[in-house]
């Protein structure tokens, strides 16, 4: 069959003005998807996957090159009209997107159905036209495994339906290239299984044109004829998948072992009784309400812990938990502060501010500013976390008339994500500026000789401490997080979800450098993923939790397979 799509010497510079360099993301890149064809795209973080998709799509101009899709033909010159009819026809699937209306499933195709008619999204007002979309709307249904459940509203269907009934949108307007950005990476294993066979059966039952991105080799196994691998904006391989698999994997660290924990009965972390009730919620509609009973976890000095199950039931809640974010309606969350004493981080107050000064947290919507120096980056993370500054600020706050139980509050908000930060901010009144002049900033040379331990411990160099965020890697970037937080005498790193986007070999990097860490300065992690190979790879333990309790705690293989052979039962 004839190519579909035809790329030819893409090309696409950002200037980098703060940091007075230019960042090449494609570099005379070329190819061609053939008709009913299933491309993969894989390579390192920053290699330009993403940026290629988006040129494709046209949401994004280039500098150089051609792109012809169909009878499309776009240049760099070209007008929007050109970009617009990139739009039309290509299909773009964002794993992290939830855009559905608050309808059922198959109204919502059938307003994707519809606009190709009007050119807008409607239920159409007589029987026969909505009869006629209907049935088209079911072969679609047909094809992404949702037909049962054609008549359910968006509100009450699990993360994954979603994912499939905006699959089934996607095939709605029907594209001649179907984008796929990271299908399923970020869902649990039975999730994204779900997905992937979705894919497969538009794959098998049609001549759609599919280009997808995954940094995860087995969706490229499961799904791909052919890949491309890209390494600094170019193409360097095109093949057979197996093949361009096993030459990406080439630089792929060995395993490092684990240290065995070295006291089992210095419990520096204790989940005491835990009860926290919630709602799920989504466009204001209450799907379902989830109770954690009576949650106890003792986790030992030194330990890494992984926390592992199914989607949106009750992993993340434990982790907001334990950083304070969120307070349990009973119980205790209690952290070690001396030989024997705890202190209650859902108590405000000066105890619960030495307490949580021992936590780092990195979490699934964790980003470092780009255009901040690495070295301010340390200078601030250990002035806002480091016992001894923060205590100065306590004393610094009674002259501004804060009290400790305020400052605890702006401490929890300084280490939330910086929108959920602002909201909560906007509803207390509060303005987290004022940290800045509570917390002076750490002098630089002060700042490098805190860091300089824990850089080696995570394999960088020192001399990153002198480069712009922007100039790191996504695997460097999650390293300087980490190795920020321990200069900073973090004791106990809860790291909820912030691998989904590096790639296998990154992602070695940075397991192999928490177990350095751990076994260097004895840290003891959290460590949630829906990536089993990581539990498997870089945990003691591994607990699972199930409708908000914990089923099972033990050896990370184990609890694995037990949650795989427990979810994929529903496959049979």
């Amino acid at each position: 069959m004839g190519a579909i799509l035809r790329v030819q010497g893409l090309c696409k510079r950002y200037e980098l003005a703060k940091v007075g360099r230019e960042l090449v993301a494609l570099d005379k890149v070329s190819f061609e998807v053939k008709k009913g064809e299933t491309v993969g795209i894989i390579g390192r973080s920053g290699a330009g996957k993403t940026t290629l998709l988006r040129m494709l799509r046209g949401y994004e101009k280039f500098d150089e090159g051609v792109i012809e899709l169909d009878d499309v033909r776009v240049t760099p010159d070209a007008p929007n009209s050109e970009f617009r009819k990139l739009q039309e026809k290509t299909a773009f699937h964002l794993q992290r997107s939830f855009a559905l209306y608050n309808i059922s499933v198959i109204d919502n195709v059938i307003k994707r159905l519809r606009a190709k008619q009007v050119g807008f999204e409607e239920i159409p007002q007589f029987e026969d036209d909505y009869e006629e979309l209907k049935q088209e709307a079911f072969k679609i249904l047909d094809l992404v495994g949702l037909r049962d459940k054609w008549n359910h509203l968006f509100t009450i269907l699990s993360g994954g339906d979603k994912q499939r009934v905006l699959l089934a949108r996607q095939l709605a307007k029907g594209p001649s290239l179907l984008l796929l950005d990271e299908p399923g990476t970020m869902s649990d294993p039975l999730t994204r299984q779900y997905l992937l066979d979705s894919v497969k059966r538009v794959k098998e039952r049609t001549e759609l044109s599919i280009l997808l991105v995954s940094h995860m080799p087995q969706v490229h196994r499961y799904l791909c004829d052919r890949m491309l691998m890209l390494e600094k904006g170019k193409v360097v391989d095109e093949g057979e998948p197996e093949r361009v698999i096993e030459k990406f994997l080439a630089p792929l660290e060995p395993v490092k072992p684990l240290t065995p924990v070295r006291n089992e009965k210095d419990t520096v972390l204790w989940v005491d009784g835990a009860w926290k009730k919630y709602d799920l919620v989504t466009s204001h509609t209450l799907i379902r309400t989830i109770e954690m009973q009576d949650i106890n976890i003792k986790v030992p000095r030194g330990d890494i812990l992984g926390i592992i199950g199914p989607s949106a039931m009750g992993k993340t809640v434990l982790m907001r938990l334990l950083s304070g974010f969120e307070m349990p309606d009973n119980g205790y969350i209690l952290i070690k502060i001396g030989t024997v004493d705890y202190a209650n981080i859902g108590d405000y107050g000066a105890r619960s501010i030495e307490a949580r000064s021992k936590l780092g947290i990195v979490h699934q919507e964790f980003a470092l500013p780009p255009h901040q120096l690495v070295l301010d980056l340390f200078a601030q993370k250990i002035g806002l976390k480091k016992f001894e500054m923060v205590q100065e600020a306590m004393e610094r706050a009674k002259e501004f008339g804060i009290s400790n139980v305020t400052l605890d509050i702006l401490l929890r908000l300084a280490d939330m994500s910086e929108e959920e930060a602002k909201g909560r901010l906007s509803e207390l009144g509060l303005d987290l500026d004022v940290l800045d002049e509570l917390f002076p900033r750490l002098p630089a040379e002060s700042a490098f000789r805190a860091a300089q331990p824990y850089l080696k411990a995570v394999n960088l160099p020192e001399e990153i401490f002198t480069r712009y965020i922007s100039e790191t890697s996504m695997g460097e970037e999650i390293r300087l997080a980490i190795a920020a937080l321990m200069a900073s005498n973090c004791e106990i790193l809860l790291l909820d979800e912030p691998f989904g986007d590096i790639d296998p070999i990154s992602l070695r990097i940075v397991t192999n450098s928490l177990k350095d860490l751990n076994r260097e300065f004895n840290t003891t992690m959290l460590v949630v993923s829906h990536q089993l190979d990581i539990i498997r790879e870089l945990v003691h333990e591994a607990i699972l939790i199930d409708e908000g309790k914990v089923v099972m705690r033990g050896n990370p293989d184990e609890v694995c397979d037990a949650f795989v052979e427990l979810r994929f039962k529903e496959l049979e």
